[in-house]
């Protein structure tokens, strides 16, 4: 006889802490926002280094400027390169340790999120007055707390039911194998009833006089062959 089942569907809540869910994942490529913050320094650092022209550069070198321009030119023209990679690097370093990508596109999606929400605001009052939502910082501590719980325990919710519906499943089939073994063992006690009461019938007839007699003869008979 299978064993019986035995789940608890609240073990899998109590080993989650009923901490929010996490936020959706973010994008490391760069956005709207973060490519035009990328477009602003690559513009405003072309326009730095196009104001140190070499005129103005071999102005503060004029006697290379005079003797050797040639070489002057190439140190300027490596010079300015190298001030660019190096501005470049910082600002790219800047943008990785601040995480600032990934910030702006952060707040590209509540931006994003926010459009929708009034386009569905507008599209519900249906020329009506839209009413303002309720600042989150003007909501109670209870309000707040659920808010976060929100996501955990609607995840939770599901996972139980889940499970439930798993655990009714197989005592559903449980409880009908053991209908068919308690049918099968119906079954067999029939038969030993039968099997038992032929054997009462036999022994009835046994003890009667007339078997005892042709017993009697029987054995007469044996014996007078064996003599």
């Amino acid at each position: 006889m299978p064993a019986a089942v035995h789940d608890s569907p609240s073990r899998t809540a109590h080993e989650h802490s009923p901490s929010p869910a996490p936020a959706p994942p973010v994008a490391d490529s760069p956005g709207p926002r973060a490519t035009a913050l990328q477009n602003i320094f690559a513009q405003a650092l072309d326009a730095t280094i196009k104001r140190c022209s070499y005129a103005n550069f071999a102005a503060c070198f004029p006697t290379p400027a005079q003797y050797v321009p040639e070489n002057l030119d190439a140190f300027w023209r490596d010079f300015t390169g190298r001030v660019g990679d190096a501005a470049r690097n910082n600002f790219d370093q800047i943008l990785a340790s601040r995480n600032v990508i990934q910030s702006l596109n952060s707040l590209d999606t509540l931006v994003q999120d926010a459009k929708k929400c009034k386009d569905r605001a507008e599209a519900e009052a249906n020329g009506a007055a839209i009413e303002p939502p309720t600042p989150p910082h003007t909501l109670p501590a209870q309000t707040l707390a659920l808010a976060h719980l929100q996501p955990f325990l609607s995840s939770q919710a599901d996972t139980l039911g889940s499970q439930l519906s798993t655990t009714q499943k197989a005592n559903t089939q449980l409880l009908s194998e053991i209908q068919a073994q308690r049918a099968e063992l119906a079954a067999l006690m029939g038969g030993l009833e039968h099997v038992v009461k032929d054997l009462e019938g036999s022994v009835s007839m046994l003890s009667q006089d007339e078997v005892q007699s042709l017993t009697q003869e029987v054995l007469e008979i044996d014996n007078e062959l064996m003599g």
